[in-house]
C-alpha cells in the first residue's frame, strides 16, 4: 500500500532549535568503550491499576523529581515517552516551571522518544488507532517545544512482540530507528518493512528487558552505590556493560537502561548512584567512559561507526499469542468507538462546526480511543476493574463523538444548509445485540445512516422490531423492493444484556448510501404480518438445503444443519464450519499455563460432537440458518443473494468452568484447497503477510500450535494455486488465529481461563453482568472466489467493516412533513475517488486547517495493475 501524508505528523515542527536532539549529545571516545546511561521510567497507561491511581501515586513525583535532579547538573538526562501522562502533568504545572522544563528540552536533558499518546501495543492494534495516537502525542509536542520536542527514536520496550506495520510506520513518520524489547532475544539490524514502498529502519533489541544489570536497581536501598563499595560495584557494571556488548558485535558503545515500571518516584536516588558510577569510571577506568545519554545519542553514535547490520524482512509476533483475542466485547467495543470517532471527525469538518464548540468533545473522544492503544488496554491484559475502567472511558469516548456528530447533522439536516433545526434523533447503542426501544415500540421510523467511507456504499441496514409487515421508502418516497423480516434467533433474544427488549425481529434491506454523506430512510409499520417463510425442522427434514448467494450456493445436511461444500462457478468444492475448543494448559509444570498473556493449548483443539439446526427463514433475498453447537454456542449463518460472502453471526457464552478447565473457543473453516501450508494475514490491519505453517517454532516450552499462532485484524486467507481459488475469512475486531491444517483457518472467539499465566497474577475470567461468564456476539464473512477478483472484494469489505454506517433513529408523522422540514439526503464528496485510493483522516488540525490523509487500498502482490497507480 502507498500512504500518503504521513509526514504531516512530524515534518512542519516549529520553534527555534536550540542545542537539543543529535546536537546535545555527550562526547564518546572510538578507542573506549562508551556506556550509554539511559535514564527512563515505564510507565503504563493503566495495568493492574489504573491510569488515575498510577499518575496520582506515581508520575506526578517522577516527573517533579526528574525536573528538579535534571537542574542540579548540566550533564543529567532522563528520556520520556507516555505523552498521555506527560501532558497531564505539562497542564497543571506553573508557567515558572513550565519555562524551566523548555530550557531543559531545548538543552537536550529532558529528551522525548516516541512521542505517542501511549506505548501502543503491536499485536491487536489497528493502524489507524496507531496513528491517530502518535498524531496526538507529537502535535503536543511540537505546539508545546517545537523543533526540540521531536521525537527522533521510537520506543517500544513493553509489547509483546514486534509488528513489522509497526516498524514501518515509524519509518513512515521518520523515525531515524526503532528500540523494542520482546521478539527477538537481542541483537541490531536493518528490518526492511514493505516491499511495496521499500522502507526499511535500524533496529535495536534491548539486552535484558528495559530494567538496569541485576544489583544496580537503585529503587531498592540495598542496591544502592556507597563509599565503601563504590569500586567492587563499578567493576561488576563494567564488566555487565563489556558483556553485553559483546552480544552486540563489540562496537566501542553499548546501552544500559537504568529504569523500570514507574521508576524514579525519588529521582535522586537514581542520579546520585549514576554519579557514582560515572566519577568512579573517570578515576579508575581509563578504558571507558560512562556517560549520561538518551536512545538518540547511543543510535548517533552507532551511525558515526559506519557498520554493518544484518537484514530481516519478517515480524516478531509470536511471542506471547493469547492477548489476541482477549476480551473480545473490549476489543468490538473500541473498534466502534474509533469507528464513530472517525465520522464525528469528519463531520465537524463537512458541518463547518465551530472548534470552539466541539474541540472539547472531540478531544475527549479522542483520548479515550487512544489510550485504548496501550499495551495492556486493547490487548485485555489489565485487571478486571481496569479493564472495567477502559470500558467506561470508551463509553464516554462514543458519547462525546455522538455529541458532535448531532451538532453535524442539526446543520447538514437543514433545508437551506445555513440554519440549524431541532432534531429528535436518538442513537442506539445496542444494536449489535439488536436492541433499540424508539425502533421497537413506535410504527413510523426515520433512519438516517451516514456513511464515513469516501465512496458510495451499499450496506444491508438491520432495524429492531417487532413482528409485523413493514414497508420502506427511500429519500425520494420511492419504496424499497426488496425489504426482509427476519425473527431474532433464540440466543441473542435470552442475552441478558437485552433485558426489557420487546424486539422479536430484524427489519432488513439494503440501503444505497451517499459518499461522505447521509441518506434517510422511512420505515411503516403495516396491520398484516409478514411472512417470513419460516420453516420447521420436520419442513426442513424432507430435502436438502441450499442458500444462495450471488456468485455461490452454500450447500446445507437437512439433518445437522451442517455445511458440506459450496458452489462457485459451477464447481463445487468442500467447505465445512465448525466451532471447537482448545483445553488450557493449567497448573501441569513444567508447562507454562495459559493465561491472559499467552495461549497454551493442552493437545489439539476439541470437537463438541454433532451441531443442532434449529430454524430456517428466508425473506427480502436474505437467507438464514440458525444453529447450536453447545449449550454456549449458537451461530445464525446467512446469505445474501446480491452479496459475495456468507455471513456467519455467533455467540458465545458465558463459557463453563465448574470443571476447573479453561476453555479456549475457535470456529474453523475447511475446505479442499491445497494450500501447502501457506496462508496470509494483514499486519495490524494494512499490508499482508504471507505465513507457513512451522512445526519446528515452539512456544510456552514445547507447543507448535501457539507458535503458529498470529493476530489477525482484519482477514486471514488460503489459496489454492492450481485452482486458482482463495478462501478468506474477515472478523469485526482483533483475533488469534492460524493455518494449522491444509485447507483451513481458524479463529479463536472467546476464551475464560483459571490461571493466570506469564506470571502477571490476573486470570481472564470475565464473568459477565449475570456472573455467569460474558457472552459475545460477534460476525465473520468468509470469501471464496478467484484469486484475481479477491484483493477488490476484501479490501472493500475490509474497509466497510473498519469504518461502518453511523445510524440515528427519528419517529416522524408524514414523510411530506418530515421531508419539507429536513434534508434527507447529503454528499460531503464532489468529485468520486478512485477505486484505489481510500481517505484515512478528515479532521479540523486548527481553526483555518484542516488534516487530511490518504492511502492506495491496494499493495502490488494484489495484481490489480489497473488501479495501482
Amino acid at each position: 500500500m502507498k500512504l500518503l501524508l504521513i509526514s504531516l505528523l512530524i515534518c512542519v515542527w516549529e520553534g527555534v532549535s536550540g542545542k537539543c536532539g543529535y546536537d546535545a549529545c555527550p562526547a564518546t571516545d572510538p578507542h573506549k568503550l562508551n556506556i550509554h546511561l539511559i535514564a527512563h521510567s515505564h510507565n503504563d497507561v493503566g495495568w493492574v491499576n489504573t491510569a488515575d491511581q498510577l499518575y496520582d501515586d506515581h508520575v506526578v513525583k517522577i516527573l517533579g523529581t526528574v525536573v528538579e535532579e535534571l537542574q542540579k547538573d548540566p550533564a543529567r538526562k532522563y528520556t520520556q515517552v507516555e505523552m498521555y501522562f506527560f501532558h497531564r502533568w505539562w497542564l497543571s504545572q506553573t508557567d515558572e516551571l513550565r519555562d524551566v522544563v523548555r530550557k531543559l528540552v531545548a538543552e537536550g536533558r529532558l529528551v522525548f522518544i516516541n512521542g505517542g499518546w501511549t506505548v501502543n501495543d503491536e499485536g491487536a492494534a489497528h493502524y489507524n488507532n496507531i496513528i491517530d495516537q502518535m498524531t496526538m502525542g507529537l502535535k503536543f509536542l511540537n505546539q508545546t517545544f517545537g523543533t526540540c520536542g521531536r521525537p527522533k527514536i521510537s520506543w517500544q520496550i513493553d509489547p509483546f512482540g514486534a509488528s513489522i506495520e509497526m516498524a514501518g510506520l515509524f519509518g513512515l513518520m521518520g523515525f531515524d530507528a526503532n528500540v523494542y524489547n520482546r521478539g527477538v532475544q537481542k541483537g541490531e539490524y536493518i528490518w526492511h518493512t514493505s516491499k511495496d514502498l521499500n522502507t526499511k529502519v535500524f533496529t535495536t533489541v534491548l539486552h535484558d528487558h528495559y530494567y538496569p544489570p541485576g544489583g544496580f536497581n537503585f529503587e531498592n536501598a540495598n542496591e544502592s552505590i556507597t563509599d565503601a563499595n563504590v569500586k567492587e560495584r563499578t567493576v561488576k557494571f563494567i564488566d555487565y556493560s563489556r558483556n553485553w556488548n559483546k552480544d552486540y558485535g563489540n562496537s566501542s558503545h553499548v546501552l544500559v537502561t537504568m529504569g523500570g515500571d514507574f521508576f524514579y518516584d525519588v529521582a535522586s536516588k537514581w542520579y546520585d548512584n549514576m554519579d557514582k558510577l560515572i566519577k568512579e569510571t573517570k578515576a579508575s577506568h581509563p578504558d571507558v567512559n560512562m556517560i549520561y545519554s538518551s536512545p538518540n545519542c547511543y543510535i548517533k553514535a552507532l551511525n558515526g561507526m559506519n557498520l554493518s547490520y544484518a537484514e530481516r524482512d519478517v515480524d516478531y509476533l509470536s511471542y506471547w499469542v493469547g492477548y489476541y483475542t482477549n476480551r473480545p466485547a473490549l476489543k468490538y467495543q473500541d473498534r466502534q468507538t474509533n469507528n464513530i470517532l472517525q465520522a464525528s471527525k469528519q463531520l465537524s469538518v463537512i458541518g463547518r462546526l465551530d472548534p470552539a464548540k466541539t474541540k472539547a468533545y472531540l478531544d475527549e473522544a479522542a483520548n479515550e480511543v487512544a489510550i485504548m492503544t496501550h499495551h495492556d488496554a486493547i490487548t485485555g491484559t489489565c485487571s478486571q476493574g481496569v479493564c472495567d475502567g477502559y470500558t467506561g472511558r470508551l463509553q464516554s469516548g462514543y458519547a462525546a463523538s455522538k455529541a458532535v456528530i448531532r451538532k453535524a447533522f442539526e446543520y447538514l439536516k437543514s433545508k437551506t444548509g445555513d440554519k440549524k433545526v431541532v432534531l429528535s434523533d436518538v442513537f442506539c447503542d445496542a444494536l449489535n445485540i439488536t436492541d433499540c426501544s424508539l425502533t421497537e415500540t413506535n410504527d413510523r421510523i426515520a433512519v438516517t445512516v451516514y456513511n464515513p467511507i469516501a465512496r458510495p456504499v451499499e450496506h444491508y441496514i438491520r432495524v429492531p422490531v417487532v413482528d409485523a409487515k413493514y414497508e420502506v421508502f427511500d429519500e425520494k418516497g420511492q419504496a424499497v423492493k426488496s425489504v426482509g423480516i427476519l425473527p431474532v434467533s433464540d440466543d441473542v433474544r435470552k442475552l441478558p444484556e437485552r433485558n426489557g427488549s420487546l424486539g422479536t425481529h430484524e427489519l432488513v434491506f439494503s440501503g444505497q448510501l451517499p459518499a461522505l454523506g447521509f441518506t434517510t430512510y422511512f420505515v411503516e409499520k403495516q396491520k398484516a404480518i409478514k411472512d417470513t417463510h419460516t420453516m420447521d425442522n420436520n419442513q426442513q427434514a424432507q430435502a436438502p438445503i441450499d442458500m444462495k448467494g450471488k456468485s455461490f450456493t452454500l450447500h446445507i445436511n437437512e439433518t445437522t444443519g451442517a455445511i458440506e461444500s459450496i458452489t462457485v462457478n459451477g464447481t463445487t468444492h468442500k467447505l465445512r464450519q465448525s466451532f471447537k475448543w482448545y483445553k488450557s494448559v493449567g497448573n501441569q509444570p513444567p508447562l507454562e499455563d495459559s493465561g491472559s498473556y499467552n495461549f497454551c493449548p493442552d493437545g489439539n483443539a476439541r470437537d463438541y460432537g454433532t451441531q443442532k439446526l434449529v430454524a430456517r427463514h428466508t425473506s427480502g433475498g436474505v437467507h438464514e440458518l440458525s444453529q447450536v453447537f453447545a449449550d454456549y454456542i449458537h451461530q445464525t449463518v446467512r446469505t445474501y443473494e446480491d452479496r459475495d460472502y456468507i455471513e456467519f453471526d455467533w455467540t458465545v457464552g458465558g463459557i463453563p468452568i465448574a470443571d476447573k478447565i479453561g476453555k479456549e473457543i475457535i470456529t474453523r473453516f475447511e475446505s479442499d484447497l491445497k494450500s501447502d501450508g501457506v496462508y496470509y494475514t494483514d499486519a495490524n490491519g494494512r499490508q499482508t503477510i504471507r505465513r507457513k505453517f512451522n512445526p519446528q517454532a515452539k512456544i510456552c516450552g514445547n507447543n507448535v500450535i501457539a507458535a503458529n499462532w498470529f493476530p489477525i485484524y482484519s482477514h486471514v486467507a488460503i489459496r489454492d494455486e492450481k485452482q486458482g481459488l482463495a478462501l478468506t475469512v474477515l472478523n469485526d475486531r482483533t483475533q488469534g488465529g492460524s493455518s494449522l491444517m491444509d485447507g483451513s483457518v481458524e479463529l479463536m472467539v472467546h476464551r475464560r481461563l483459571q490461571y493466570s499465566g506469564a506470571g502477571s497474577g490476573l486470570v481472564l475470567n470475565e464473568t459477565g453482568i449475570d456472573g455467569k461468564g460474558l457472552e459475545v456476539r460477534g460476525k465473520h464473512y468468509l470469501f471464496l472466489q478467484p484469486i484475481a477478483q479477491s484483493p477488490r472484494l476484501v479490501r472493500r469489505l475490509s474497509e466497510q467493516l473498519f469504518m461502518g454506517p453511523i445510524e440515528t433513529f427519528a419517529t416522524y408523522k408524514t414523510r411530506e412533513e418530515y421531508s419539507g422540514e429536513y434534508s434527507t439526503s447529503f454528499s460531503g464528496v464532489g468529485d468520486q475517488l478512485p477505486e484505489s485510493v481510500r481517505l484515512l483522516t478528515l479532521e479540523k488540525w486548527s481553526d483555518r486547517e484542516v488534516l487530511v490523509r490518504f492511502e492506495h487500498m491496494y499493495e502490488k502482490a494484489d495484481n490489480v495493475s489497473d488501479l495501482y497507480s
